[in-house]
């Protein structure tokens, strides 16, 4: 079948249309779908910052069968798997380290599928059209002079096909919530050490104590108003942690006006109406993904109800699988988040440089994996503590 299969490389998202994009979407990617990606460069969010697109695709007589979307980049901000120290090992050997590949969501630190595919290929067709997109990106950045590509947030099997074309492991952790089934809150409480079902308990009343208004918004619930205000809850938060923001007003725009279906908000008010806080998030089928936070004022507790609490709250009622709430964690952990592995994959063009960070990442595969297992044998969760 693949011999017919033509791959090319684009440099917008414009070049594609909606339906033969999101056709190659699974489920547990939505980051990856098209309204989300093309509003990055239709917002100015990317392209004309420092997220040029370079799109590898694959087309079967005219037909979208697979697609790589990659970025061309001269730093390393806003990836979250952090190679700002093998930067500085380049500098210091006089080897420019930028630009360089990445294939990810950019400022996205989210798990999925970073190789799309027509569900109806099979599997062999799959590893074989997924080593052909990946060694023509390989020759691209080869062509382009870039010093490596690095494959972020990507799924198990989409590591192990890049190793089989040159591609290294590297093994990071992030913190995921899961449903077991629960019914309510309370069964999910159930499941955690007492220490930690007290405080939980704790922190949900004070929130209730103080008055505020909790609402969750989705779909036709959003509207522009809400993307304004929560690009300025947006806005105060990463100015506060990061600096200049990455996204715009215009982007949250864009995502009400063709993502809402995919938004739920959580809102919180004073009793006189006025917005306090909230988080944004994204959810399809069983998936839910916390991704921004932002408040006008602090209240102590309203960060854990709104971006974790709220958001288990909705899973369960809607029976879903899985809740991501981003990068970093310690917070995440204490309530009830797993611990689990994230993987992610790199090629160095240089020789030198692709020898000392290859030996560099079996070590820290290692590492990781004795970090992994600790902090679940400390989790509050009781079934993890006993295996």
């Amino acid at each position: 079948m693949l011999e017919t299969v033509k791959i090319e490389i684009s440099q917008s998202f414009n070049e594609f249309n909606k339906e033969e994009w999101n056709r190659l979407v699974p489920s547990d990617s939505l980051f990856q779908e098209y309204e989300f990606l093309n509003g990055l460069e239709e917002t100015g969010c990317i392209a004309k910052s420092d997220w040029f697109p370079v799109l590898v695709s694959a087309r079967q007589n005219g037909t979208l069968v697979g697609v790589l979307p990659s970025y061309l980049r001269k730093d390393s901000y806003g990836e979250y798997i952090f190679d700002f120290q093998w930067a500085n090992a380049f500098h210091r050997a006089g080897i420019p380290y930028y630009p360089k590949l990445t294939v990810a969501v950019p400022f996205t630190p989210v798990t999925g599928s970073r190789i799309l595919f027509d569900p109806s290929l099979s599997e062999n067709d799959r590893e074989n059209l997924c080593s052909r997109m990946l060694l023509t990106l390989k020759q691209f950045g080869s062509d382009e002079n870039v010093s490596s590509v690095h494959i972020l947030f990507c799924k198990e099997v989409e590591q192990k096909l890049g190793e089989q074309v040159g591609f290294a492991p590297r093994l990071s952790h992030q913190y995921h919530w899961f449903n077991k089934g629960f019914s309510n809150f309370d069964e999910f409480l159930g499941t955690l050490v007492k220490e930690r079902r007290k405080s939980i308990r704790s922190e949900r009343k004070k929130i209730i104590e103080t008055g505020l208004k909790i609402e969750t918004l989705t779909g036709d619930q959003i509207t522009e108003e809400h993307a304004n205000l929560f690009y300025e809850f947006y806005k105060d938060t990463h100015s506060k942690k990061w600096g200049q923001p990455y996204l715009n007003r215009k982007f949250f725009q864009h995502m009400v006006e063709s993502f809402r279906h995919r938004l739920l908000l959580v809102l919180t008010s004073k009793p006189n109406g006025d917005a306090v806080g909230g988080s944004w998030n994204l959810y399809r089928d069983g998936f839910l993904f916390g991704r921004y936070w932002g408040a006008l004022e602090y209240i102590p507790n309203l960060h854990f109800e709104c971006c974790y609490y709220q958001l288990i709250d909705f899973a369960i009622e809607h029976k879903m699988e899985r809740v991501e709430a981003g990068a970093q964690g310690e917070h995440k952990f204490l309530r009830g988040y797993e611990t689990v592995p994230m993987f992610s994959s790199h090629h160095i063009y240089n020789d030198q440089g692709r020898s000392a960070i290859e030996a560099y990442l079996e070590k820290e595969i290692e590492m990781e994996k004795e970090n992994i297992a600790a902090y679940n044998a400390h989790s509050p969760i009781k079934s993890l503590r006993e295996t």
